[in-house]
């Protein structure tokens, strides 16, 4: 009798070591694809080399890092510092939020699958991870995001932060790029022209004779504010591209007349550009700069430009 109690003792822990070893490498199991579903944040962004991302339209850039930590966007463009600083900011700290609620989570999904952006995170040379960004909620605090092979929608945001998180991974090649307007030196200049519509006896030329610097027109010209002057144009960056759709915003600034032209000459023909200036309506802090051969046209500060807007008597000794 003792040895049959014992017996049936024995076969009852053996059962319920069974149940607790099946019930713990459940929740195990669970646990590991709740934290797979959930993966989105890119904690080591250092080692982020290239970002990918499109949509169902056939949109799509990949931003690269190159050697410098130099970034180019779809292997043809500089890309702005600030975008990206935003964007690997954006991976880094964006968390989880909470679940999509059973309300939401059908359209969130089919919301995801038709209209939401693929991105492909890439570190060190190796896919790391794929996710899907979706739709703002309802108060605009919160993004739908879901893993790549997931059935799970979750809300993402930035603790601390109002706002949403899919404008910040944008499709519009022209907010990625850089926008260098001159990359001029003393040493490469060939020619500048500075021309003043409303001001010609302000216009100048400056060439380059030797390794003298010379104002046409002027008997002598001061080689220290020449150079110093020459010396702005080695870093002019406008602020951003302004969207000029079949080219109608170009086109209509053609017709009027600027404010200013500037075209510079560089022994590497890369950097010779000219670009006229206009004003921005109502906005005196900034102004509108055409390059009219390629047509882009980019918004400047008038602080940034004002450097190179000074008058012929400026750099001709008195």
């Amino acid at each position: 009798m003792k040895s049959r109690n014992t017996l049936l003792l024995l076969v009852f822990l053996l059962l319920a070591g069974f149940a607790a070893y099946f019930f713990l490498n459940k929740n195990k199991n669970k646990s590991t694809l709740d934290a797979e579903d959930t993966a989105f944040t890119v904690k080591d962004t250092a080692s982020v080399d290239k970002i990918f991302i499109s949509n169902k339209m056939g949109q799509s850039n990949t931003i690269e890092r190159k050697p410098g930590n130099n970034w180019v966007i779809n292997g043809r463009y500089e890309v702005r510092k600030d975008m990206v600083q935003m964007l690997l900011e954006t991976l880094n700290r964006m968390e989880v939020k909470r679940p999509a609620d059973k309300l939401s989570r059908n359209s969130a999904v089919r919301d995801l699958a038709t209209q939401g952006r693929k991105v492909e995170i890439y570190q060190n040379g190796e896919l790391s991870k794929t996710f899907y960004v979706g739709q703002t909620t309802d108060d605009n605090l919160g993004t739908y995001f879901i893993m790549e092979g997931s059935e799970n929608p979750y809300i993402l945001h930035i603790p601390g932060f109002q706002g949403f998180l899919n404008t910040r991974f944008d499709l519009n090649e022209v907010k990625w790029r850089n926008v260098p307007v001159f990359r001029t030196s003393p040493a490469s200049l060939v020619k500048l022209d500075v021309k003043y519509m409303n001001a010609p006896k302000s216009s100048f030329t400056i060439t380059r004779q030797g390794d003298q610097l010379k104002v046409e027109g002027a008997e002598q010209a001061d080689q220290e504010n020449l150079k110093a002057y020459v010396d702005n144009y080695k870093f002019i960056n406008g602020e951003y591209f302004i969207d000029n759709p079949q080219h109608r915003i170009s086109d209509s600034l053609l017709l009027q007349k600027p404010l200013v032209e500037i075209s510079v000459q560089d022994q590497q023909p890369a950097n010779s550009r000219t670009f006229l200036l206009f004003p921005k309506p109502d906005d005196g802090d900034h102004l509108v700069a055409l390059n009219p051969k390629t047509k882009d046209v980019i918004s400047v500060q008038t602080f940034n430009f004002g450097r190179l807007l000074v008058q012929k008597e400026a750099l001709v000794k008195k």
